[in-house]
């Protein structure tokens, strides 16, 4: 959870409520009982705010003395890879994760954007969960490689796009769908959510399938920042609430990830998963 200094082509946003956690939680709270795991900082009350709007456990959260995450972007007109990108870690760079009773017990685990060390640490506290997500960012793949292998090696389900798929998977020019299938065999993944931004969703599982699944029509973009964060947010809610995660399962699922999606990119920041359900 953080603060984000966007730049698109809509403009640009200062000090906006974002973070991996707060777009999957919001994205995920409807379908299913959320508990977020993060930290902030003496200056993230607004962020807790948020959560307690939303009637999100936040039991996991740390308030710790120091400055919350900041993230500053600036964004293609037609990519949704930032063109630029940087980060200050603040309180993240002491914390370590410690989670309460009740998210120990967690069926479904989303491990989002943040350091492998760190990521590690909470897969150990949840020995009993039944699928684990991963989703990575491009700056750990190449720095912090090994223990980003012993996770790969421990998760059901990665959420990817092509930049950090071909990163992960270093090879002579392929089609992303058979990095997406050398994925499965190397780290015995069930399914690899591939992220394509305006070109949809491409679903790639261990029967061999690869299933592609269109944006979610709306309105144009203004911010695709926490776009992935939300997709995986309501597909995993989805799947927590059918209590399957087969393939056909996802597939429904599918639905709840894109809309999420669209509704992120909707606005700078979380606005658009904050509006009332119709």
């Amino acid at each position: 959870m953080g603060f984000d200094d966007l730049t698109t082509p809509a403009g640009r946003r200062r000090e906006v409520a974002g973070g991996s956690a707060l777009y999957f939680s919001l994205a995920a709270h409807r379908l299913c009982e959320v508990r977020v795991v993060a930290a902030i900082g003496t200056d993230g009350r607004s962020l807790l705010d948020i959560l307690d709007a939303a009637n999100i456990d936040r039991s996991g959260v740390a308030q710790l003395p120091g400055l919350t995450y900041r993230w500053r972007a600036e964004h293609h007109p037609t990519d949704a890879v930032p063109v630029t990108e940087e980060q200050q870690l603040g309180v993240y760079l002491d914390w370590r994760p410690a989670l309460p009773l009740p998210a120990r017990e967690s069926e479904i685990l989303f491990l989002g954007s943040m350091h492998p060390s760190r990521q590690l640490e909470v897969l150990a506290q949840c020995p009993g969960a039944q699928l684990v997500a991963l989703d990575t960012m491009r700056d750990f793949i190449t720095s912090d490689r090994g223990e980003l292998e012993q996770i790969l090696h421990r998760v059901d389900m990665l959420f990817a796009n092509e930049t950090e798929l071909r990163a992960l998977l270093p090879s002579p020019p392929v089609e992303v769908v058979e990095l997406a299938a050398q994925a499965l065999s190397r780290w015995s993944l069930r399914s690899v959510i591939l992220k394509l931004g305006p070109a949809g969703v491409v679903a790639v599982s261990r029967r061999g399938t690869a299933r592609t699944f269109a944006a979610a029509p709306g309105p144009p973009v203004v911010d695709p920042t926490g776009a992935g964060d939300a997709l995986a947010g309501g597909l995993l809610g989805r799947l927590a609430q059918l209590r399957r995660g087969d393939d056909d399962a996802i597939d429904l699922a599918m639905v709840d990830g894109a809309g999420a999606a669209r509704a992120a990119i909707a606005a700078f920041g979380v606005p658009g998963l904050l509006a009332p359900e119709t």
